[in-house]
């Protein structure tokens, strides 16, 4: 039984230290004014913007949860 209480609580605390980041793919892109991209990356719960002097997105990015609106 303690095995099986010390594996959970393994489990547990791998899964907190990664919870709070979250990587998405596949962003919208548009062209700001002034010539720099504008990366829009959004899943059914979180939307991310990223602004880059680069010509294309790049394709996944990781974010901070706590960072998303």
């Amino acid at each position: 039984m303690k095995g099986y209480v010390l594996i959970l609580c393994g489990w547990l605390s791998s899964f907190s230290a990664s919870a709070g980041r979250i990587t998405i793919s596949n962003p919208e892109q548009t062209t700001t004014a002034n010539g720099q991209t504008l990366c829009i990356y959004s899943n059914s719960i979180y939307t991310f913007t990223y602004v880059t002097k680069s010509k294309y997105c790049p394709y996944s990015r990781t974010f901070d949860t706590a960072d998303g609106e």
